[in-house]
């Protein structure tokens, strides 16, 4: 029977890593449980945007806004409200830049992003990831939980490490994109 991956669960695993005692619940009173619901989203996000993780990849075509920038850009999009970091636009000859509210300011007219999406169904989320996850939740509660920063710098080190690896997996599915030769290559040729 496979287990069912939850934020409970996922917040259990870290809560181990403490050597401190599981929730059942993230709604129960307890300060272990009011820590990690109170943690486990920023630290789900902060670890979803420390990698373009190939679950959370998406694509994404922007409506341009009514309103303009001041100068600079002549136009303005609103980003999609699950988007955590916009790794690269269809065109990577276009200028843009990313601004206050959530805005993303281009030249171009057309905009089609590829993004690191908020994903929140823990179903969807790679084992490798799970534990990079729970390991930057760990020292996240860390102190808190067992006023030990010792451990909290053991547990940082181990989520690094963790997260290297997990790194070099998820980069290894799909086919590698091509290496652009840029005007420093082609004149040493």
């Amino acid at each position: 029977m496979a287990l069912t991956t939850t934020e409970t669960s996922i917040c259990n695993s870290a809560l181990i890593k403490l050597g401190a005692e599981r929730i059942n619940s993230l709604s129960e009173t307890n300060k272990r449980a009011r820590l990690c619901n109170e943690q486990y989203n920023k630290v789900r996000d902060e670890v979803l945007r420390a990698h373009p993780w190939n679950f959370a990849l998406k694509r994404a075509s922007l409506g341009t806004l009514t309103t303009t920038p001041l100068f600079e850009y002549d136009y303005e999009f609103q980003l999609p409200s699950d988007c955590l970091r916009v790794l690269s636009l269809h065109d990577n000859t276009i200028l843009w830049a990313i601004e206050a509210d959530r805005k993303l300011l281009s030249d171009s007219s057309e905009v089609k992003i590829k993004y690191i999406s908020r994903v929140t169904a823990t179903a969807e989320y790679d084992s490798q990831f799970l534990e990079a996850l729970s390991f930057r939740l760990a020292a996240d509660l860390s102190y808190s939980l067992v006023q030990s920063s010792a451990l909290s710098q053991k547990l940082l080190a181990e989520y690094e490490s963790v997260l290297s690896a997990a790194r070099s997996i998820d980069a290894q599915e799909g086919t590698p994109p091509d290496l652009i030769d840029d005007s420093f290559v082609e004149s040493r040729l």
